[in-house]
């Protein structure tokens, strides 16, 4: 619920002491005003990526060489587009020799036929117990062997039958419209090649383990946002968090404008949206929790202001720390209207514009004439490369 703020008195429950700046390196970490309304506090951002539902895999026959392989990872491909071909020539050594080592087997069976034949009919003429015993325990062996070659032969049909279907079309095709994510060149690998196809799309976020249990939950509304058009974003909902499966971040992220650099394992999740329309496969955004109430107007984070006051005539006033156009931070007075409680943001009525700068107030390092770093809608917790 919104409510006006009006007195001193009542902003006088608010920390009124500087807390910790971002220091960069060659000056103090700055942030447009309009990219922190609505926001908790400007680290709540996290990383994110369109991806499809849809995964299909192309498994490659671990028994045939390839001669080409015609993509690469990221390239986008469409139905029967071609992937990568065979080797004709290996293909037709493979086949010949299969087919040598079906007739030896074809003639192998022969003769173990002809031998069962005849310890069968020596069974008959035989009436010593321990003659007989030897002649059934060498027919039951014989048998044995025949039922191995019988099986040999028909895994062998079955492989001369794949080489001649694969003799008929050695380029193996897409079977779907997508983008190559994929390809392992791994023997053994379980794919080849693999394709997230077009259409379905969810968004994958990243986590880390320091703002794991900042509100991203499943059933939580959130929003995710353009990195290239200001202001636009799509609403949807957290479907789910891998918190099974943690990967290890061995590189620094900027988690918050207070919160140290540092090393974390991140966690996937995953939003479902309400409409798709405009999402592009691939495409990078930014996930933030919804705003409990739309509202109009710069609202800024109160953790941005360095103090707080009430003027002559009683408006709410308070300071923030403001690049100027040299690059150099100044001290700004500006005058509040309202304050949201659910989201800890106050409406600024003047004295800042949605195209100014502010830096968060820090130790004795954030002060009036110190250089500015400029930084983009890009940091927050986490990277492109962590969802990937």
């Amino acid at each position: 619920m919104l409510k006006k703020i009006i007195s001193f008195a009542a902003a006088s429950a608010m920390a009124l002491t500087l807390c910790a700046c971002a220091q960069e390196d060659g000056g103090i970490a700055v942030q447009r005003a309009d990219s922190l309304a609505g926001a908790a506090h400007a680290g709540e951002r996290y990383a994110a990526m369109v991806v499809s539902e849809n995964v299909t895999e192309i498994k490659r026959d671990s028994t045939k060489t390839v001669e080409e392989l015609f993509v690469a990872v990221g390239d986008t491909v469409k139905t029967g587009d071609k992937l990568f071909n065979y080797d004709l020539e290996a293909l037709e050594l493979d086949l010949e020799k299969q087919r040598l080592e079906i007739e030896k087997m074809k003639n192998e069976l022969g003769g173990y036929k002809e031998q069962l034949e005849k310890l069968e009919k020596q069974l008959q003429r035989t009436y010593n117990e321990v003659d007989k015993s030897r002649i059934t325990l060498e027919i039951n062996t014989l048998k044995t062997s025949i039922l191995e070659i019988d099986y040999q032969m028909i895994a062998k049909e079955n492989s001369i039958a794949d080489i001649e279907e694969t003799l008929q079309n050695v380029d193996v095709v897409s079977p779907v419209d997508g983008t190559i994510r994929a390809i392992n060149e791994e023997e053994g690998a379980q794919s080849y090649i693999t394709i997230q196809q077009e259409g379905a799309y969810r968004i994958k976020g990243s986590l880390n383990e320091m703002n794991l249990n900042s509100g991203i939950m499943p059933g939580v509304k959130v929003r995710a946002y353009s990195r290239v058009e200001k202001g636009l974003y799509w609403e949807g909902t957290v479907a789910s968090i891998d918190t099974d499966q943690p990967s290890e971040n061995q590189n620094n992220y900027w988690y918050g404008p207070s919160d140290p650099m540092t090393e974390s394992s991140n966690y996937v999740f995953y939003v479902t949206p309400e409409s798709t329309e405009g999402l592009l496969l691939g495409q990078h955004l930014y996930v933030e929790m919804a705003p409990a109430v739309d509202k109009e107007g710069l609202w800024i984070p109160e953790n941005f202001f360095a103090s707080f006051d009430c003027d002559e005539v009683g408006n709410m006033v308070a300071t923030l720390y403001v690049a100027d156009a040299n690059g150099k931070l100044v001290l700004r007075s500006v005058i509040l209207g309202m304050y949201d409680s659910m989201d800890l943001t106050y409406e600024v009525l003047e004295g800042v514009s949605a195209e100014d700068y502010i830096a968060d107030p820090s130790d004795s390092t954030c002060v009036e004439g110190a250089q500015v770093s400029y930084r983009n809608v890009s940091d927050f917790a986490g990277s492109a490369e962590d969802i990937a």
